[in-house]
Parts: C-alpha cells; structure tokens; sequence
C-alpha cells in the first residue's frame, strides 16, 4: 500500500514537471511570435524647452549683480620713488584685509605688498607686509597649508598620492599619519580645487562638449548617486563635475554651470548618450526669445546649436547595435564642424566614456568592488574637485602633446626629447607651463 502511495506521489511530481516544461517552452514560442510581428517602434517626439523651466537660471535672474571693484592706484605712485627696492617677490600674492582698499589685489606693480621676515619651526616660511594698512600675514593664507603643523613635503606627497587614485587606508600605514588627518587635508584640498576652478575655467571658447554620467558609490546618500560629467574633445578640460540622483533637475544644474563657464555667443557642438533629460536641459539653456506672430514670445534655438545622441543597444551584456542620430541641426553640418575642430568627423561619445575609466582609476572612492567607497556626497566631490585640479594643471595628457620638427638634445646619456607634453589647462590656453603639486597647494585663492 504504501509503495503504491509514493509510486503515485512520484507520478504526479513528474507530471507537473513535464508540465511546467512544456508551459515555458509554449511561452518563449508566443514572445517569438510577438517579436516577429512587431513594427518597429517610432522614437518620441522630443518638444525642446525653455529657460523658464530651468530653476536655476530664474534664481540667477533674481539675484542682483554685484558691482565690480576697481583697480586702485599703483602703490608704486602713491608712495614715490623713495625707500629700499623689493628683496622679495610678491606677485600673484595679495593683502588678505577685506577692508584694506588693496584686498585681491594680485599684481605686483599695484599691490602694497613688500617682505616681512619669516617664521616656522621646521621650515621656512615667508611673510608679508601690507604697506597700506599695515597688516601682516603668512604666504600661506588662502591655501591648503594655512596653519597646518606637517611638514609641506609630507602633505604635498600625500596629496599627489590621492590624485593617483591610491587609498587613504593604504597612506596611513605608509606614511605614519592619521586617516583622520588626511580627510581633513582632501577636504581642504577640495575647496582649494573649487576655488581654482572658478578662477580659470570661464569665459573659455570650447568647440565640442561630450557629456554622460557614470555610477558613484556613495553609501549614506539615501538614493542612487551619478557622477554628471562634460568634457571638452578638443583641450580635454572638464568644465562641469557634478554628483547627483539620475533626474532632470541634476542635468539642468549640469548644463546651467557649463552655460556660464563659456564665452558669450559660444555654442559648441553636443553629443550625449540617449538619456532624454540632456536634450531638454540643453535646448533650454541654448536658445532666445523671438517675437512670435502674436504678442507672446516664442522660445527659438539657437542656430549654430548642434546635438546628437548615440545610443548603443546590448544583448546579454555585449553591445550588438549603435545608433547615431542628430536631433538638431543637419547631420552633414555637424559633420564639418567636427572636421573643421580637427576631429573625425564622427559622431561619438568615446572622449567622455575613456575620461570615465581615468576617473575611476584616479578617485578611489569611484573604483569598482572598493573596499572604501565615499559615505557622504560631500566627500566624493571635494576629492573629485581636487583631482580635477590635478588633472587640469599637473598631470600632462598623452594626445595634447606637439612633436618638435628636430628633436632636442640633452645632457648625459638621455635620450632626445621628441615632443613637448601640455596639460588640458596649457591646450586652453589657461597656462603656458605645467604646474608642480607645490604650486597647486601654494597657489592663494580668495
């Protein structure tokens, strides 16, 4: 009896097994059918936008331009030519007395700015004399080594290592200093990055702007973060870095502070992946008002205005099709401004998409599997900030540099120097030289 029990038991467990293969093999046969009948599906009608529905240039139209300062009166003629003549080299340094009528004021044949002895324990540093309202003050002010005990040579190289994408777990073994005590220094750092992006990056004449955005780790953030990134194909500066939630608010505030880092009248040429929320920031921020056939204002894009999207479709995590498509302008148009920018002529997102892998490679809170990922959105963008410092004014990019017509000798055994490396900051025009980590963390900024 209970054999005939189980042999039933048994029977029936196969039977719903056939029977769920057979149901499963009947459903993958309907999907074929479906995809088989499918009509290609037409891609949605993209309406552009207006800068009426991007926050941030309402709350810029509402805020009241500042006057700017004027230059005073050279130091030089207010004084006359008498006293000793400087021992010290003040330029690109300035009195730090908001009240002083001197305050920023940088250039050295102006500025009342003379040497003032040094002090520190265990190196050197210089200080300075304003003559005018007789203040003194340390050559760090305003930098990232303002009141700091380490040793500069010991920050420097901490510092250049997180540029590098080395872990700040892995510099407190090595170097002996507390991971406390290097965030605290990324954190300076960071602010000292901003600073000195908002003192370089504007005004700038770009020609082709990529933009896409990449995953950020961030753990205590409360939503997926993303890394909003523009980038230059031609000077490969990146003029906006942005961490933010995958919406159309974060891609507004993007292309917003891109808008005002660029000349007035510059319209460089877009390309982006095919994510909607670009096309709209992008058509409200390059465009003007015409007056309509009616009384009302009509928003009008610009003509010079060029986007194109690429998308790329995958199947099983390989790429099987990519699309290009222009959505404003004229394919044929776009082309020749790329060629005439001295690029292929492609439409293409491969500058920024490569620019992802550096990043990653550089920042180790956005490495894959880190053990160390960002806690706070805070602390992603100061180190982001100070990387970008680094990549802008120190780090040489390899497709920048200008092969020499004769290579130059050098002395000794070394090999002659075929080409002449340049940062993105020396492509834009920005410096004539390449910069030292020492200068990028002595470099005062207001």
């Amino acid at each position: 009896m209970y054999k005939d029990l189980l042999i039933l038991i048994a029977t029936i467990i196969i039977l719903i097994e056939i029977y769920r293969k057979l149901r499963q093999i009947w459903v993958r046969h309907q999907l074929m059918k479906k995809k088989k009948n499918k009509q290609p599906r037409k891609p949605a009608v993209l309406r552009p936008k207006s800068e009426r529905d991007c926050r941030f240039c309402q709350e810029d139209k509402e805020k009241r331009k500042e006057a700017k300062r004027e230059t005073p009166i050279s130091w030089q003629l207010r004084k006359g030519k008498g006293g000793p003549k400087k021992k010290v080299s003040t330029a690109g340094f300035y009195c730090s007395n908001e009240s002083c009528e001197y305050y920023g004021v940088a250039d050295e044949p102006i500025h009342a700015l003379v040497g003032y002895g040094t002090h520190g324990l265990y190196e050197e540093i210089q200080d300075f004399k304003c003559q005018a309202c007789k203040k003194k003050f340390t050559i760090r002010r305003n930098t990232i080594l303002y009141r700091l005990k380490s040793h500069s040579r010991l920050v420097e190289k901490i510092l250049w290592l997180l540029a590098l994408g080395v872990d700040a777990s892995a510099l407190e073994e090595v170097f002996g200093v507390r991971e406390v005590t290097i965030r605290s220094w990324l954190s300076r750092s960071g602010v000292q990055g901003r600073k000195l992006h908002d003192r370089f990056v504007a005004e700038m004449e770009l020609i082709h702007i990529q933009l896409d955005e990449l995953w950020a780790n961030v753990q205590k953030s409360g939503q997926e973060m993303w890394l909003w990134v523009a980038h230059d194909a031609t000077t490969k500066l990146i003029p906006v870095l942005q961490v933010g939630g995958r919406n159309q608010d974060i891609a507004f505030s993007a292309v917003h502070e891109l808008k005002k880092r660029l000349a007035e009248g510059c319209t460089p040429v877009f390309s982006t992946d095919g994510l909607k929320h670009y096309y709209y920031a992008l058509t409200a921020h390059f465009g003007k008002w015409e007056r309509g056939e009616g009384k009302k204002p009509v928003w009008v894009l610009l003509s010079g205005f060029f986007y194109s999207q690429v998308i790329k479709h995958q199947r099983r995590r390989k790429t099987v099709k990519v699309e290009r498509r222009v959505l404003v302008g004229e394919a044929a148009q776009y082309r020749e401004r790329l060629c005439k920018a001295g690029l292929s002529g492609r439409i293409n997102t491969s500058y920024v998409e490569r620019l992802n892998l550096t990043i990653r490679q550089s920042v180790s809170k956005l490495t894959r599997r880190t053990w160390g990922p960002a806690r706070y959105t805070t602390e992603l963008m100061e180190h982001l900030e100070w990387w970008r410092g680094y990549y802008h004014f120190v780090r040489p990019h390899e497709s920048l540099a200008i092969e020499f017509t004769q290579p130059l000798k050098r002395k000794g055994k070394q090999l002659p120097r075929k080409n002449r490396k340049r940062t993105p900051a020396m492509a834009a025009g920005l410096t004539d030289r390449r910069w030292t980590v020492r200068e990028l963390i002595s470099y005062p900024l207001l």
